[in-house]
Parts: C-alpha cells; sequence; structure tokens
C-alpha cells in the first residue's frame, strides 16, 4: 500500500512535471490564443489558476431572472453573516478552553483540524472530499457572483484554483467598483457565500436523516487482506451472534471451536486455533485476525432500491458535502484576512466606526485573536491525539 508520503511526493513531481510542460506550451503558442478564448491558465510550481471572463453573461441571467429572491437572500446573509461569525468565535473560545481547564472532557467532538488533501485526509475519501469541493465552490462562488450583479458591481472573471493539494475558486469583481461600493451592499456581497454554504449542508443532513436509518447496521469492510475469505465491501453485522459496529468493537468475546461472521448477503464460518480457544478477544482483534484491515460503519438506508454498496457512497458523499459546507460555511465568517468575514466587519466598522483608524485596529486586532484560536485549537487537536487522518 503506498503511504502518504509516496503519495504526496508523487504528487509534487507531477507538478514540477505539469510546469515545466506548461511553459514550453506557452512559449511556443504565446498569449493571444488565451486572450481571444476569453480564458487564462496560469500555472507555477504547486499552483494553479484557471481562470475564465466568460461569466458575466451567465451571472446576469440568474441575476435578472428572480431579482426579489436574490435581494432577499442577501438580506438574510447579512444576518446570518454576523450570527456565524460569533458561532465560529464561541466555538473555538469554548473548544480551546475544554483543552486547558477540562481536558477530562475532551473528545472526538474537540477535534479541529484543517481539511488537507492527502494529509488529513485519507486517500479513499478524495472523491467524496472533492466532489463536496465542487459543490461548495460553485454554490459559493455562484451566489457571491449574482449578489454582485445585483448591487451593480461588474465581475471580470470567475475561475478555480489549486495550491499543491488544496482546491479552491474565486468570482473576481472590480476591485475599484467593489471598494466604491457602499459599506452595505459589500456585506452583502460578501456574506452571501457562506449563506449558500449553510443552505447546501442543511439540505445534505436533511437528506441524510430521510434517507438513511439513524442506527448503525454493520461495518463494512474496506480493506481486506488477499488471503481474507471475508471480501471487500461485505458489511458484517455479528460475530458469534455478538452486533457489530463502531461502540461493539472493544467488546470481548470468549473463542469457541468455531467463529461465525454473519454479512447482509453471507454467512462465514472459521474452525479456531486450539492455542486461543477459551481465551477472550475484542472483535475487532478477531476481525483482524480474520484479514479485516481497515472498516466504516453502515447505515441502512431507507431507499429499498439501493444496494448496500450505492447505500454506503450515497451516505459518504451526503456526509462529506454536509461536513465541507458547514465547516466552510462557518470558518469563512471569522474576521480574518482573506476570508470573507473580514470584509464583513470591515464594512460595518465602516459604516458605524468615524475613525479609520480606529476601525483598523479592530480589524488588525480581530484577525490576530481569531489566527489565535485556530491555531490554538489544531496545536492542542494533535498534542492530545497525535497525527491522524479521517
Amino acid at each position: 500500500m503506498v503511504s502518504i508520503y509516496e503519495a504526496l511526493a508523487v504528487l509534487a513531481v507531477g507538478w514540477v512535471a505539469a510546469y515545466l510542460l506548461y511553459r514550453v506550451v506557452k512559449q511556443r503558442r504565446g498569449r493571444g490564443e488565451e486572450a481571444a478564448s476569453g480564458s487564462s491558465v496560469t500555472l507555477y510550481p504547486l499552483f494553479l489558476i484557471v481562470k475564465s471572463r466568460r461569466i458575466t453573461r451567465p451571472l446576469d441571467f440568474l441575476a435578472d431572472k428572480m431579482p426579489r429572491l436574490w435581494d432577499a437572500v442577501s438580506r438574510a446573509a447579512v444576518a446570518m453573516g454576523f450570527g456565524l461569525m460569533a458561532l465560529a468565535i464561541y466555538i473555538l473560545s469554548t473548544n480551546l478552553s475544554t483543552y486547558l481547564f477540562r481536558p477530562e472532557q475532551v473528545g472526538g467532538q474537540n477535534i479541529v483540524i484543517p481539511l488537507i488533501i492527502g494529509v488529513t485526509i485519507r486517500l479513499e475519501n478524495l472523491p467524496y472530499l472533492f466532489l463536496a469541493f465542487a459543490i461548495v465552490l460553485i454554490t459559493h462562488e455562484g451566489l457571491h457572483g449574482i449578489a454582485a450583479r445585483r448591487e451593480g458591481l461588474p465581475v471580470k472573471s470567475a475561475g478555480i484554483f489549486m495550491i499543491f493539494i488544496v482546491p479552491g475558486g474565486f468570482v473576481e469583481p472590480d476591485e475599484e467598483a467593489f471598494k466604491s461600493a457602499s459599506p452595505g451592499a459589500r456585506m452583502r456581497v460578501a456574506a452571501v457565500g457562506s449563506f449558500a454554504n449553510i443552505i447546501v449542508g442543511m439540505l445534505a443532513l436533511m437528506l441524510m436523516f430521510g434517507a438513511f436509518m439513524p442506527q448503525e447496521s454493520g461495518l463494512i469492510a474496506l480493506q481486506v487482506d488477499s488471503n481474507s475469505r471475508i471480501k471487500v465491501n461485505d458489511i458484517i453485522v455479528s460475530v458469534d451472534d455478538v452486533p457489530v459496529n463502531r461502540g461493539t468493537l472493544g467488546t470481548s468475546i470468549t473463542i469457541k471451536e468455531t467463529i461465525r461472521i454473519k454479512t447482509l448477503t453471507d454467512e462465514y464460518v472459521f474452525d479456531t486455533n486450539p492455542d486461543v480457544r477459551g481465551r477472550e478477544f475484542t472483535l475487532g482483534s478477531v476481525l483482524r485476525g480474520l484479514g479485516v484491515t481497515q472498516v466504516d460503519t453502515f447505515f441502512p438506508s431507507r431507499i429499498t432500491w439501493l444496494d448496500p454498496l450505492s447505500a454506503y457512497n450515497f451516505y459518504r458523499t451526503l456526509y462529506w458535502l454536509q461536513l465541507v459546507s458547514i465547516g466552510v460555511a462557518v470558518f469563512n465568517m471569522l474576521p480574518i484576512y482573506m476570508l470573507d468575514g473580514s470584509l464583513v466587519l470591515r464594512a460595518v466598522l465602516e459604516k458605524f466606526v468615524k475613525d479609520a483608524r480606529h476601525a483598523k485596529v479592530i480589524v488588525n486586532t480581530a484577525a490576530l485573536l481569531c489566527i489565535g484560536l485556530v491555531v490554538a485549537n489544531i496545536s492542542f487537536t494533535y498534542a492530545t491525539f497525535g497525527f491522524f487522518q479521517i
């Protein structure tokens, strides 16, 4: 199996090779063709930007189609934006206080890590993560663009970027027009992105609760040894009639002459080694001994025509979509430079604080405090749990 460090090394080599090829192609083609197409590709070592200037027409079409809806969404987004900003600061502050003053209460709910592909995210989760990022970026940046057009602000381009293994997207309004817009207009344009993410995340959660049972019905085998009789994607339901799920993996059973493994579709009977009969082993140890090296929770679907593997993939897609959408919505409203929360805070201070120097001090102080909260939470997470991936 390829280690994470080997995968990252291969990606880094791929970046360098792509950059060298890009330089050769660019020298031969020149810039005329890119200008005529309205699109451009810029590649640096470990950094890619794909930009298009043809985005204005579809944004204008959508903005003019339902003007009252978009105006109502923009106003609601400002109120929700301040709520998300307060919620983000509250969560990070209380989480840090738990690490500092109540370490005995620290658990999985206190984990704060950045979503970095291949580093904090296991490689097998990449398809779900990429799909979630795509939906989040399209809705987030698309609503930014629609709000900008509703405010009469020109949009120069839109695009996507990739910094090594971290994807992103953007809508680029005319910088001078954005700066000269009213504080209210800037607040509305900045806040709608997180509003879109919250809506997408809530819809994903509703689909999860509506399409799946709330109780686990077993564990799906994601990886097995080559000589294991249990197959990849088998849904393991019980071991010797003891239900199998995340909560019971630490449960001990007494080894008999045989071990019976029930899945949703099959039943396996294994003869045991006489040396271990009568001894107690946890269910997790039993499964590892039978060649099952990686498992994940399985929630049964209410959609009867979905087969178990399709149901698992659908559930994981919705899980990552709500995780990324809500996480981006909340984090993005922190008043940190390069995030929309900073634009919202600057706009409201410009409206209510007359002295520009005082407003700048407030913005800088808020940014430093929030950066400190984020870094401290991530540091305590890894100091407590060690390095891990999800």
